[in-house]
């Protein structure tokens, strides 16, 4: 019993270092925060938000105001209702869940590794990949829905490589079931798992497995349809406006124009992310290396490799890179358990060309020190981040959750304008105007459009009975109306995560300005240390003019 449990160290070795940073990242962030449980990050508090408003009222809103069609994420905004509609709202599920979908990454991973015969130093090297270099820890404290999404992802193409090849046909029938089941959940939990859906489905077309092609494809658009369907009823558009604000499409004016919008993202979003670059040049080197003669691209190991690849080149087209891992976190997962899973077959086919068993010692150690060097990018990727999570936390406690307790102390139920809806609509109950129109697809549509100017702000604000607004400048400069009257800041210091040190605060109607500025005297004594308020004279003295 004793050595059956034994030989699954590299598992037990890498969940309790997981677990050993991750309490060490929360302690850090609780006590920096004054004991409060504060995610890395403003978009996380949306998700909670949704789901509060879902849960207490049957509203799908940030607010519980109104339908918001803002967010692609529909599986992991739905556990979190359901969360809450069971054991109450709450801020420790989104960590909670991520603890779980975290540890069953290692798990899952653990067990692909366990398949393809991998030997338990790589499978441990793996797994301590996963944790550092990802890392685990940063998706896990930044509550959002990434750790699910990888989760599925790592399921998703190991079933489907495995059944493509059929080298289990004993359990295909078993094997497509489950394909057709996680596809929904796929593209429910991120809309980008139409990538996904789009890899397995062409695969399944060259091999001639029609049927699965077109079911599974099916299955996957389900959620996307539905939601269209939804949105558009209630008078959005049929895409999330998060999507429709950061989507890169090609443009179509000319046969050059549209070839350099195909590479032009490509290129610059490898050029801002060496670390994923070094990820997508080891993918495609070990899956060279591991093809050739005796092997064959339909087998599993190929075909996820494939995979991967083609989700690289997607997500570089169409989405872009994210400074903290948040879009990038399950091609990373795929790419070192695709990597791990190639070593038994690269190192027997690199023995054969340069005869490694005649290799001394230090000729091995030269070639670990060299790997480690080619992942140097992606080591201090990953440890940087790691070190500044807790400063992460710290941005987003000294900045948007003070909005929100702001907010809800002095403006609960009226019209706030905001850039940042999350932590604000989550601690608040208030009516939002959101300029930055996540919130307001009449505002992304402007924005797409590029015709987003003072007016519009004025007048929307002027329609919804606007009060104040919280915003940040730099985001606004040359649209902002001149008849707001600026009458307060709050500057932080050592921002990492934030769009920009200060946020500030406007009145959008004069007579507003004196209570305004008494509000915010009031509450500066409750803001965290590091914070520098700074709110004007007294407001019947000033002209209001344009900051």
């Amino acid at each position: 019993m004793t050595k059956s449990l034994f030989k699954h160290w590299p598992l037990y070795a890498s969940v309790l270092v997981f677990l050993a940073i991750v309490s060490i990242v929360l302690y850090a962030s609780i006590s920096a925060n004054r004991g409060y449980l504060v995610y890395a990050g403003d978009d996380a508090y949306i998700g909670m938000a949704v789901a509060r408003n879902f849960a207490q009222f049957g509203v799908w809103g940030v607010t519980r105001y109104g339908f918001t069609s803002l967010s692609s994420t529909l599986l992991w905004t739905l556990l979190l209702s359901l969360t809450y509609y069971l054991g109450g709202v709450n801020q420790i599920a989104p960590l909670l869940w991520n603890l779980v979908f975290a540890v069953l990454i290692l798990v899952v991973s653990y067990a692909i590794l366990c398949r393809y015969k991998v030997s338990p130093g790589v499978k441990f090297a793996a797994l301590l990949g996963l944790t550092l270099l990802l890392p685990l820890p940063l998706l896990v404290v930044m509550g959002m829905e990434h750790t699910l999404q990888t989760l599925l992802a790592l399921l998703t193409v190991f079933l489907g490589a495995r059944l493509l090849s059929q080298e289990s046909p004993g359990g295909a029938r078993r094997d497509t079931v489950l394909l057709l089941i996680l596809a929904p959940l796929v593209t429910s939990t991120r809309f980008e798992g139409m990538f996904l859906i789009a890899a397995l489905s062409g695969l399944s077309l060259l091999l001639k497995r029609w049927r699965f092609a077109l079911g599974f494809a099916l299955c996957g658009s389900l959620p996307i349809i539905v939601h269209g369907i939804i949105s558009v009823s209630h008078g959005w558009f049929w895409f999330p406006t998060s999507l429709l604000q950061k989507a890169s499409l090609p443009h179509s004016a000319s046969v050059v124009d549209f070839f350099l919008s195909l590479v032009n993202p490509v290129f610059i979003n490898f050029r801002s992310a060496l670390h994923t670059l070094v990820l997508v040049v080891a993918v495609l080197l070990a899956y060279i290396v591991a093809s050739g003669k005796g092997s064959s691209p339909a087998e599993s190991r190929q075909l996820f490799g494939a995979v991967v690849v083609l989700l690289w080149l997607a997500h570089f087209e169409f989405v872009g890179s994210s400074p903290m891992y948040r879009y990038d976190a399950y091609l990373c997962a795929l790419s070192i358990v695709y990597l791990a899973m190639q070593v038994p077959v690269i190192a027997g086919r690199l023995s054969r060309v340069f005869q490694l068993s005649t290799w001394s010692n230090s000729r091995y150690l030269a070639c670990g020190l060299l790997a480690l060097i080619l992942f140097l990018p992606l080591a201090v990727k990953g440890s940087r981040l790691l070190w500044f999570l807790p400063q992460c936390t710290m941005n987003t406690f000294e900045q948007q959750y003070q909005m929100g307790l702001f907010v809800r102390q002095y403006y609960q139920v009226a019209v706030v304008a905001v850039n940042d809806i999350g932590a604000v609509n989550f601690l608040a109950d208030f009516h939002c105007l959101d300029l930055y129109g996540l919130a307001e697809p009449e505002i992304t549509a402007a924005m797409r459009n590029h015709t987003y100017q003072a007016r519009d702000i004025q007048r929307l604000a002027s329609q919804k009975g606007a009060r104040i607004a919280s915003i940040y400048e730099s985001w606004f400069m040359g649209v902002l109306p001149p008849e707001w009257v600026r009458v307060g800041t709050w500057t932080i210091q050592n921002n990492i995560i934030n769009g920009s040190d200060t946020v500030s605060f406007y009145a959008v109607e004069h007579e507003e300005a004196a209570r305004l500025r008494e509000s915010l005297l009031e509450f500066a004594p409750n803001l965290p240390a590091d914070v520098i308020p700074h709110v004007a004279f007294p407001i019947e003295a000033q002209v209001p003019a344009r900051p």
